[in-house]
C-alpha cells in the first residue's frame, strides 16, 4: 500500500495555498465546531467533486474527525484534498487514524501531519507503516524526528528502506550533516543521483567543505544548509547557492553523469574480469 501511495509536492503546495480561504472561513465561524452551510459550499467551490455527497454524508464525517479531536478547519482541508474520505465509514476513518496513531506522534502533531498531507488517509496496512517508521527512527533516534522527516518529505513512506539507506548513508557520511540538519530539510525526497551531483559541485567550487569525523557539530560552519541545497529548483541553487549560471551548473550535470557512468562501467568490468579469473 504504502508503494502505492504518490506525493506530489507541487500539487500539494498549491492545494494548501487554495485552501486558505477555507481555513480563514472556518477560523472565524462564531461556531467553530460546527460544520456551517457555508463551509461546505466553500469546500465545492474550492473541489467540486464533493457536490455528489448528502449534507448527511458531510454531517458523519465531521463528527468522526472531531471526535478525534481534529477540528472543523482541519476536517474542510483533508477532504477537499482528499475527497475520497469523505465516503468512508466512520469505522473506516476511525481505522485510518488509529493506524497513524500506533506511531506515537502524539495528537498535535499526527493532526498537523495529515491535514498537510490528507494523501496519508489512504494507508491501511499498519504494519508495512510501522515497520516502515521504525526504520526511520533507528536513523533518525526520536518519533519526533521521524515526524519531521514525514512533515518534509512524505514520499518517503513509498520509498524502500535501501534507497533511503542509501542518501542517509550519503548525507551523514559523505557530506557529514548530523540528524537535526537533516530533519529540516526535504533532502530526502531528492534522488540519490540528484544530490550527489548538488553536493559535488558545490565541492567542486569550493563552496562545501565537510566536517571532520570528530568535529563538535555546534562548531559554526560556512557550508550552506542541507535545505538550501536540496529544498531549491535548479535554476534557484545554481544563481543563489553556487552563483553561476543555470547552463552552467546543467553542463556539470551532463557531465557529472557522463563521470558515473564510467566509473560504474569500469567496475563491473573489473568485477567480471575477477569472476573470469576464479
Amino acid at each position: 500500500m504504502l508503494r502505492r501511495l504518490f506525493f506530489n509536492t507541487q500539487t500539494v503546495l498549491r492545494k494548501q495555498k487554495k485552501l486558505q480561504c477555507t481555513r480563514d472561513l472556518a477560523a472565524k465561524a462564531a461556531a467553530p465546531k460546527i460544520l456551517e452551510p457555508v463551509h461546505i459550499e466553500e469546500a465545492i467551490k474550492l473541489e467540486p467533486t464533493l457536490s455528489i455527497y448528502t449534507p448527511e454524508v458531510w454531517r458523519r464525517a465531521h463528527e468522526t474527525f472531531q471526535n478525534h479531536g481534529l477540528e472543523t478547519v482541519n476536517f474542510l482541508r483533508i477532504v477537499t484534498a482528499n475527497p475520497a474520505v469523505l465516503r468512508r465509514t466512520p469505522e473506516r476513518i476511525i481505522s485510518s487514524l488509529e493506524i497513524w496513531r500506533a506511531c506515537q506522534f502524539g495528537e498535535t502533531l499526527l493532526h498537523l501531519l495529515l491535514t498537510k498531507y490528507p494523501e496519508l488517509l489512504d494507508v491501511s496496512d499498519s504494519h508495512q507503516l510501522l515497520s516502515h517508521v521504525g526504520f526511520l527512527k533507528s536513523r533518525v533516534s526520536t518519533n519526533k524526528n521521524v515526524w519531521k522527516l514525514l512533515m518534509n518529505s512524505p514520499d518517503l513512506l513509498a520509498q524502500s528502506e535501501k534507497r533511503i539507506e542509501e542518501k542517509l548513508d550519503y548525507i551523514m557520511d559523505v557530506m557529514r550533516i548530523e540528524v537535526p540538519e537533516l530533519v529540516k530539510s526535504s533532502g530526502l525526497s531528492m534522488s540519490l543521483e540528484e544530490l550527489r551531483c548538488r553536493h559535488e559541485f558545490l565541492v567542486r567550487l569550493g563552496l562545501f567543505k565537510p566536517r571532520a569525523p570528530k568535529a563538535d557539530p555546534d562548531e559554526p560552519t560556512t557550508n550552506h544548509k542541507l535545505y538550501q541545497i536540496t529544498d531549491t529548483s535548479e535554476k534557484t541553487f545554481a544563481t543563489k547557492i553556487c552563483h553561476v549560471t543555470l547552463p552552467e551548473f546543467e553542463a556539470f550535470k551532463d557531465l557529472h553523469a557522463r563521470e558515473i557512468e564510467r566509473k560504474t562501467r569500469k567496475r563491473k568490468e573489473e568485477e567480471n574480469f575477477s569472476d573470469d579469473e576464479e
